[in-house]
């Protein structure tokens, strides 16, 4: 073979093997590919961002629509004129109801439910206390206390849930500088985030204000660390006498709708120009009902009473 033959053959032996590297040479993930997305089999490569994805799990609360009651759709929502309003059972697992329950407003006599917290965590009720003259003075709801009038703590209590009585509350709030901090503090315990005081009866005054949900922790409370209050709450009259006997105070529950709707147990009223109308309830079936701010308290009370009963399926 001459020396140009040669040189032809050796070109081509090197570009014979140049070829075969080049095709079977080739990473096999990337001809694997390509033969793959040319092919019926290709699919799509799974982008980064799921490689870790887990698929949601559906949690199912035990009070959900399987639960008892259940809600009826065909029943629209309630619209009450109130600010604000809520219905709730009272151990809290369930609201029924809610239309700004978070929001601060002032709440008139039902700040005299923490009132009462206080009282019963620091006096005695057998306690006799002599009226000052600025409890006499005080504006509002008046329980007929005289002045000087020497009466039990146990019997103020009774005038200030039953009566509303402003007089009874500045009365045994007077008997604690520190009375007002003491109701402060109470509602920082209860993790009451929308509520703070400034007076122990519920008068306007700035920084004297609570929600609807807090008024409803704080009801709870008291019937639940104070059954006596309960008993005080569902009492429609009642008649209690100053230390000596001597004078007498008839007291009416200022809450209308108590033995008027067969549902309702217990309650506490309250109203102010700037607060508006403000009651809350305890039902038979253990639910809790709150209005604040409303043109007529006890009828829209009753309205959401009689909404409940219909807008849940409850056997």
């Amino acid at each position: 073979m001459n020396d140009g033959k040669q040189f032809y053959f050796k070109m081509s032996l090197i570009l014979a093997v140049a070829f075969f590297i080049w095709i079977f040479g080739s990473p096999k993930e990337e001809f694997s590919a390509l033969k793959a997305e040319n092919s019926s089999e290709w699919q799509p490569k799974t982008p980064v961002a799921l490689t870790n994805f887990v698929p949601p799990t559906l949690v199912v609360f035990k009070d959900s629509e399987n639960t008892l009651p259940k809600r009826n759709w065909t029943v629209p929502f309630l619209e009450l004129e109130a600010q604000a309003a809520l219905a709730i059972k009272t151990d809290g697992s369930r609201v029924y109801y809610n239309k700004n329950i978070e929001m601060q407003r002032s709440v008139a006599s039902l700040t005299k439910l923490m009132t009462a917290i206080i009282v019963l965590e620091n006096y005695n009720l057998d306690e006799v206390i002599k009226i000052p003259l600025s409890a006499v003075r005080r504006e509002g709801a008046m329980g007929d206390l005289n002045l000087d009038e020497s009466i039990t703590v146990r019997s103020l209590l009774n005038i200030m849930l039953i009566d509303s009585s402003n007089d009874a509350a500045l009365a045994l709030a007077e008997k604690r500088a520190d009375f007002v901090s003491l109701m402060n503090k109470k509602a920082k315990e209860l993790g009451l985030a929308n509520t703070h005081f400034s007076n122990p009866d519920g008068l306007d005054e700035p920084g004297n204000y609570s929600s609807a949900l807090d008024i409803e922790k704080i009801f709870s409370y008291l019937m639940n660390k104070y059954p006596e209050t309960f008993e005080i709450l569902k009492t429609k009259n009642m008649v209690v006498y100053s230390a000596d006997g001597k004078i007498e105070h008839r007291l009416k529950n200022t809450n209308e709708i108590l033995g008027k709707v067969n549902e309702v147990v217990a309650g506490k009223t309250g109203y102010t120009d700037e607060a508006g109308g403000s009651l809350i309830l305890l039902t038979k079936n253990n639910i809790i009902t709150v209005v604040l701010g409303s043109p007529d308290r006890f009828s829209e009370s009753e309205k959401l009473i009689q909404w409940l009963k219909e807008a849940y399926i409850w056997d």
